[in-house]
């Protein structure tokens, strides 16, 4: 079986394959369509982002401090609950837009490097999050640039 991450409103989920485990440190506060199969503490980040400031750089550094700490624990209970069914591991961070993060991939390449198997993103069916748009009332063609035109 396979274990897989993704965010809480990834609605694949609703499907019922999957055992949804929640690994963030809240839980959500909306109806999520389908039922929470439990939680993981040992991969929540508890404390670490009480410095609003933190890089990803020193976050993943403590995080995987804490994941080296509780190695075996992580290693050999998620095996044995992905023996059973497909896992997705969960928190909130809508990670396809361009800039955000999320301690999910952290523990990801930490699963990798200790166990040679990779964790990779749940397919997420909704619609892919808007990027910057572009008013249609712009040309975008460069090459016409400082040319002024007239409508008469």
């Amino acid at each position: 079986m396979a274990i897989y991450t993704s965010r809480f409103s990834n609605p694949a989920l609703r499907s019922g394959e999957y055992q949804t485990i929640r690994i963030s440190v809240g839980k959500p506060r909306w109806e999520l369509g389908y039922k929470l199969d439990g939680d993981f503490p040992h991969l929540m980040p508890y404390g670490l982002f009480d410095d609003n400031n933190i890089s990803k750089g020193e976050f993943s550094r403590r995080y995987v401090n804490r994941l080296n700490d509780k190695a075996d624990i992580i290693i050999n209970t998620l095996k044995a609950m992905s023996a059973k069914r497909d896992i997705v591991l969960l928190c909130y961070e809508d990670i396809r837009k361009p800039g955000n993060w999320c301690h999910r991939e952290v523990f990801a390449d930490w699963w990798y490097d200790n166990t040679g198997k990779m964790i990779s993103e749940l397919t997420d069916p909704s619609n892919e999050p808007k990027k910057e748009s572009v008013s249609p009332f712009i040309s975008q063609n460069t090459e016409t640039h400082g040319e002024q035109t007239s409508l008469f």
